[in-house]
């Protein structure tokens, strides 16, 4: 008769953070071995957050769906979602202040139309949300979640996430400090945001529909820049003018305001059922 012992969280802290590791290496290897073509990027993606994700997956513990948020959208997250769009806008501000302060000059080819090909943005807007928020906010967060309480563990996961980013980066080579800097600022308060609508929420639809439609935004606004024009934004221009975040600030605050409330009301995690100690002697890969 076999006894039964605590289960633990899976994937651990430190196993999340070896799996966004792997999981960045695994990315630059497959895009440099292609030379960063689109499908080469595409597959990189499909093997490093797909992939990984669905083996670490396999071990989380039961009740797994629910714990790694593939639940229906729910009709309360539509509201939080819509209002936190506007934060495209914010995290371009985070880029203006970093190259202010580091007295670096804005992006090329501001204010000029940019029509990225079709399989581009098929793949910034719905392949690469869809898998990263699997990854980082359905798989790792549930795991860091239940080993550190829920303001610690999407912290942790962003700074994971924005580790993460540092090798992505350098293998494209060529940016500047200004550019790492505010890449990394900004994927480090996107993931924040995003763990808070996951957890708040208790679904990864949420999180995956927002991602998605803030790269929607960003395309759809340097794609036809003259139509909407906004200063540092699309256009040239060092900072965003207060009539455009103002207002920006006011959705999102809204909208962080919202989920937080529900997060107040959204059940925790559910337990972690105990193991066998057959279990415990295989560890959770072999």
């Amino acid at each position: 008769m076999s006894r039964e012992m605590p289960g633990h969280p899976f994937p651990s802290p430190l196993f999340a953070f070896g799996s966004a590791f792997a999981a960045s290496w695994v990315y630059v290897l497959i895009g440099a071995a292609s030379e960063g073509s689109v499908f080469a990027v595409a597959l990189a993606s499909a093997v490093a957050f797909g992939g990984l994700g669905t083996l670490v997956a396999r071990f989380v513990p039961e009740p797994a769906h629910v714990r790694l948020g593939l639940l229906p959208f729910p009709l309360r997250a539509a509201l939080p979602v819509l209002l936190l769009v506007p934060a495209v806008l914010l995290t371009s501000e985070i880029d203006n202040w970093i190259r202010l302060a580091l007295g670096a000059k804005s992006p090329d080819g501001l204010g000029r139309a940019l029509a990225p090909a079709p399989e581009i943005a098929l793949l910034r807007v719905f392949l690469e949300p869809t898998l990263q928020e699997f990854f980082f906010r359905g798989v790792l967060l549930q795991g860091c979640v239940s080993s550190l309480g829920r303001r610690r563990g999407v912290l942790a996961i962003a700074l994971f996430q924005t580790l993460l980013f540092a090798p992505m980066a350098a293998s494209a080579g060529g940016i500047g400090a200004a550019d790492a800097a505010s890449a990394l600022a900004q994927t480090f308060a996107l993931a924040a945001l995003l763990g808070l609508v996951r957890l708040a929420t208790g679904s990864v639809l949420p999180a995956i529909a927002l991602s998605s439609a803030m790269q929607a935004v960003g395309f759809a606004a340097l794609s036809d820049p003259d139509r909407f024009p906004i200063a540092g934004f699309n256009t040239a221009g060092e900072t965003t003018p207060l009539a455009f975040l103002l207002p920006a600030v006011a959705a999102v605050a809204f909208g962080v305001w919202l989920l937080i409330g529900q997060l107040a009301r959204e059940p925790a995690l559910p337990p972690i059922p105990p193991r066998s100690a057959e279990d415990d002697e295989a560890g959770p890969l072999f």
